[in-house]
């Protein structure tokens, strides 16, 4: 089963990425609770079945892949700012922070990423 506006489903995910990087931002840790709201989409949004599995998976394989490469770029370069540039460390949230914020911009890469590619996949479809 799929979601059957995947347009919307994608939005979802930049808006509750979106806001858990802006209430983790003011509260540090204890906004990571506001990630829980990704829990109704579920419950909100209408599924379908899967026309083309195979095609289905391959989109969905495609857009974890990036989010996980881009996510991956991102903490490669904030170490490489911590070890080389000293000074920016300052200017960079603690660890603890910066750790717990990967979730919500995994969520809102895979939210634009699929959004982004969501065009292709339809005119296969």
């Amino acid at each position: 089963m799929k979601y059957k506006n995947l347009n919307v489903a994608f939005l979802f995910e930049i808006l509750i990425g979106l806001g858990c990087i802006l209430s983790i931002s003011l509260l540090g840790s204890k906004g990571m609770v506001s990630l829980a709201i990704i829990a109704i989409r579920p419950f909100v949004l209408e599924k379908e079945p899967i026309k083309n599995e195979k095609q289905y998976w391959q989109f969905s394989y495609k857009i974890m892949f990036n989010s996980v490469v881009i996510i991956s770029l991102m903490i490669i370069s904030i170490l490489l700012i911590v070890q080389f540039f000293p000074l920016w460390k300052l200017k960079l949230p603690s660890y603890e922070v910066l750790i717990i914020e990967l979730i919500p911009f995994f969520i809102l890469t895979h939210g634009v990423i699929g959004f982004i590619n969501l065009s292709v996949f339809e005119k296969h479809e």
